[in-house]
């Protein structure tokens, strides 16, 4: 029942987004000016990842431009810049060749490498929003085997605070064989600490595995963050805190550990990307137990994206849950890989 219940908690966030909050009610007037010469106007949608997503209104895909070969962009709406050190400003676009000017918060010019993430600043929470849903199923007619998978991500930021929410869940059926599942959830939100790499906040990590017999294993802790590398073409966070550990395993199972614990937290989260669409993201939270002396646990995921075609992509995942004191019966190592396809919004 647990697992069900976060399933549809997962996809009514999901379907509870406004879809008109996402197709957004700006107008088409930002102009790009290239170093070659060309202009270009549209509606400025986002930098990320060195790309600047630009829409012209006589087209129904966005434009990818690399940000190095952009001269200069004018803009009379409202953005959110974030430089490398993390500093997020709010304001109209403008500048000269090779610097962007943010009216509102500064007018000093800001240079153009130094420019590492605009986003649209929406007038409300889910304009604000950033995100991707991706699914993939396969089926063998030999055993009747059945699988699903289903990810989904959602963040969003402002001049202080920054909040995300993913979440993966896979389905597996064969004959002769007990179906499984397996479903995770991580969620943080962090206000920045005055004007440095540094953040403080919360996070809320939940899983639920049929293979490993857990029923729903909740933690939820206290931590701070600081963004060690922030560029173009590198992502690099760090995460450490405390974090309490409530878990409740499968009827007729018996732990080997204590089912509610004080663990300590500790994560690094990593994603380097290339201009032709391909990028990697790599995460890993350890959970060594302050409580339970000599428990580990850790969770790595690795995706690689493949953007093919605007906002669609292709995501090949590995996954691992890792504890050296499970569920009597149950694997130490719960690891799979999965490939999904997907659409992403901004």
């Amino acid at each position: 029942m647990v697992k069900q219940l976060a399933m549809l908690c997962i996809l009514g966030l999901w379907l509870l987004v406004p879809r008109q909050a996402l197709a957004g009610t700006r107008v088409s007037t930002d102009i790009v000016y290239m170093q070659n010469g060309d202009k270009i106007t549209g509606e400025i949608q986002s930098l990320s990842q060195g790309q600047l997503s630009l829409k012209p209104s006589y087209s129904t895909t966005a434009l990818t431009i690399d940000w190095s070969k952009v001269d200069r962009i004018e803009s009379t709406q409202q953005f959110l810049v974030t430089n490398p050190e993390g500093i997020v400003y709010s304001g109209t676009l403008a500048g000269e060749k090779g610097s962007l000017v943010v009216n509102g918060d500064t007018s000093n010019p800001l240079p153009y490498e130094h420019v590492i993430q605009i986003d649209q600043l929406g007038t409300t929470f889910a304009r604000r929003l950033r995100g991707d849903a991706d699914v993939g199923t396969s089926f063998a007619r030999s055993n009747s085997q059945k699988n699903i998978t289903v990810q989904t991500d959602l963040s969003y930021q402002s001049t202080e605070y920054i909040f995300s929410l993913s979440s993966s869940s896979q389905f597996s059926s064969q004959q002769k064989t007990n179906d499984t599942n397996e479903t995770t959830v991580r969620t943080s939100g962090f206000k920045r600490l005055r004007e440095s790499r540094w953040y403080a906040g919360g996070i809320g990590n939940f899983l639920s595995s049929s293979e490993q017999q857990i029923d729903l294993r909740s933690t939820l802790g206290a931590a701070i963050a600081k963004r060690q590398i922030f560029n173009n073409k590198t992502n690099l966070n760090f995460v450490g805190g405390l974090a309490y550990t409530n878990e409740i395993d499968a009827p007729n199972s018996t732990s080997q550990s204590r089912t509610n614990a004080l663990d300590a937290v500790m994560a690094a989260q990593y994603s380097t990307f290339r201009f032709d669409s391909m990028t990697f993201n790599t995460s890993f939270w350890l959970y060594p137990s302050i409580t339970s002396a000599g428990r580990v646990r850790f969770t790595l995921n690795q995706d690689v994206y493949y953007k093919f075609l605007s906002d669609f992509y292709i995501r090949m995942s590995f996954y691992d849950n890792y504890d050296n004191r499970p569920v009597v019966v149950a694997p130490t190592n719960n690891l799979g890989t999965t490939s999904t396809f997907g659409w992403s919004f901004h």
